[in-house]
């Protein structure tokens, strides 16, 4: 998904306004992730799928500082994000349980890279809905398999 790799320039450090870090998605697609706030600076990488979640911890005008599921950072458009909430596995074999707990009956297995939409947190549990081909799926998996969500986060999610 990377198509280059750099820092960010200090001048988009200096003038960005850090922000309470929040989550949000990738609202379109494609769309391209860019090394500073503004369309004019180098892109980092581009987007090729919606509704990947990505961390927002900065603001500068109309542009957000974002990290990705892997780890890249770079600026976005605000009109490129929305506040609907994803969470993606993180690993292979994520196991979608019917409950909060390891005993809770097998719903089925995702593998890695599966963007699914966030609905609760419960404790160290997200409970998501997702979709494979045209069979749908709800239920719980451990914070800990996804991105998307805060350690300490709990409650229903909008």
């Amino acid at each position: 998904m990377v198509l280059q790799i750099g820092s960010i320039p200090i001048s988009a450090k200096i003038s960005s306004g850090l922000c309470k870090p929040y989550f949000a998605s990738i609202k379109r697609s494609p769309i391209n992730l860019h090394i500073g706030p503004g369309r004019n600076y180098k892109i980092v990488s581009k987007y090729i799928m919606r509704n990947v979640p990505v961390l927002i911890d900065a603001k500068y005008d109309h542009w957000r500082r974002i990290t990705d599921p892997e780890g890249t950072q770079g600026w976005l458009h605000k009109n490129q994000l929305s506040v609907k909430r994803y969470v993606i596995t993180i690993k292979n074999n994520v196991k979608l349980l019917s409950g909060t707990n390891e005993k809770a009956k097998l719903v089925v297995i995702i593998s890695k890279n599966v963007t699914m939409k966030l609905n609760e947190i419960r404790g160290n549990w997200c409970y998501i809905s997702c979709q494979s081909g045209n069979k749908k799926f709800k239920g719980w998996v451990k914070k800990a398999d996804v991105f998307g969500v805060f350690k300490e986060e709990i409650g229903l999610v909008k």
